[in-house]
Formats: C-alpha cells, structure tokens, sequence
C-alpha cells in the first residue's frame, strides 16, 4: 500500500500516521427490480454500482500541545474543507472523493498526540488508473466510404469509457469528410458526428466523440449525437471507424482511463 493522499496532503508522513484503511470493499449494488404480469418472481430494470466509500484512521502527532493544534488544523485546512479531491492509496491508482466525516478524540493522557478519523464519498465507485493513449493514423487517397477497423485492449476491471478524437490533416479550407460512425463490433452500437447542413470538416479541425460524457465536439463546439455511446468492456476488442467523404489523412486517438473494483 503506498501512502494514503488526498489532493497532494499526505495522510502518512512525521506529523499523521494511518494506521487503518478500508478500501478495498467492493460497493454494493442499486439494483432496481419490476413486476412480471402473471409470471412469478420479477425483472431486473437496472443493476448499477452505488457509492464506494473509504475510511482512514490513525494518529496526528505534534512535538508539544501548540504543536499539535498546528497540524491538526493543516488537517482541516487541506483536507476537511475541500468540496472535493483525488485520493490515492495504491500506486498509480485513484479516486475522486468528498470528505464526510473527520473525528479527532481528545485522550486524556497525551497532549501532543491524538487519533483520527475519517470517511471519504466517492459518487463513482471506481478506481482509476493512468492516462491511456493510442494514436492511430487515418489513410488518405481512398475512395469513400474510408473504413478502419482496430483492436485495442482495454485494461482494468470494469468498462472504460474512453474519448475517441479525429485530427484532420492541417491546410486550408475543408477536408472532404461529412460523417464519421464509431462502431463498437462487440456489441454492434454506433454512434455518429454528421457535418451541419452537410458540411465538411475543416482542415485542422477536430471530432471529439466523448463517451464519458455523452458527447461529440466538432472543435469546441458542442454536435447533436445520434446513436449509443458504448460501455468497452476489458479485454481485446475490436471497433470500426467510417468516414463518409474521402482522402481524409489526420489521424485518430483513442484515450481512456483504466477503471477498477
């Protein structure tokens, strides 16, 4: 276990000491259940992770009483009154949380030490590894429609929810491109950017399609999206990309995060 952070304060050091940690309980279900007309038993609507939550305990030690005060107000400063913050406990993985609760005793029989507590929300449920990235060049000189497929290996316990960005090629003017479907093959759910009133992609231009969010930028600028943004299960996959329009060149970055139990 690497050292308990939140936010860049270190919860393991001289001065704080966590000697406890709950982290690793996998949180419970939501699970929404329905009537079958005539039929026994019923029907699962939805089963989705509730809220992890995390608790922390150990000691705050001070060289004398005004000493302690000191750091257990750095305690307050840099971690109590934060709205929100990421907390890393193993390596390379983390978490946004909000605090919920800190409880400081008052021993009798020590002035310069006293135990802790706290218990950090997390509203998504799941660890996060680090930044993944594959940039993938876009053929140029085909006629249309262009189609790519890739595999990809997707890491970590749980469905990542990626950003999939095409980058057109720098020059003036507009690429040929009116229309770009992302196809998810395992599942076979697509999700598709289409120019406005047909238009073409402007050369240096971009398409987000942002899956965490549910949204497709064409630069900064917010599109409509038509269709299903996919859950990317772990493991080897295969996605297909389709331009409508053709020598497109550029190139195409798939980006995620690695989610984890």
């Amino acid at each position: 276990m690497a050292s308990p952070d939140f936010s860049g304060f270190s919860l393991q050091d001289s001065n704080f000491i966590t000697e406890r940690v709950e982290y690793r309980t996998i949180p419970a279900r939501d699970i929404v259940l329905e009537n079958i007309a005539r039929k026994p038993g019923k029907k699962i609507i939805s089963q989705e992770f509730m809220e992890r939550r995390i608790k922390l305990a150990g000691w705050i030690l001070g060289s004398d009483g005004s000493d302690l005060i000191t750091q257990i107000d750095d305690l307050h400063s840099n971690v109590t009154r934060k709205n929100s913050g990421t907390l890393t406990i193993d390596a390379n993985r983390e978490i946004e949380a909000v605090v919920a609760s800190v409880m400081i005793a008052e021993p009798h029989y020590t002035q310069s030490m006293v135990p802790f507590e706290i218990e950090f929300v997390s509203a998504e449920p799941f660890w996060r590894g680090s930044q993944q990235t594959v940039s993938l060049a876009v053929t140029s000189g085909t006629s249309q429609p262009n189609t790519k497929s890739v595999t990809i290996t997707i890491s970590g316990t749980v469905f990542a929810e990626p950003s999939i960005t095409y980058n057109a090629p720098g020059s003036t003017g507009s690429t040929t491109t009116s229309g770009i479907i992302i196809e998810y093959a395992p599942s076979g759910e697509k999700v598709t950017w289409s120019g406005q009133n047909n238009a073409t992609l402007t050369y240096g231009n971009l398409v987000k399609f942002d899956y965490a969010n549910q949204l497709i930028l064409e630069g900064s600028t917010e599109i409509d999206p038509f269709g299903v943004f996919s859950r990317w299960e772990p493991g080897e996959t295969n996605f297909i990309v389709t331009f409508s329009g053709s020598q497109q060149g550029g190139t195409l970055d798939f980006t995620y995060r690695p989610r984890y139990l």
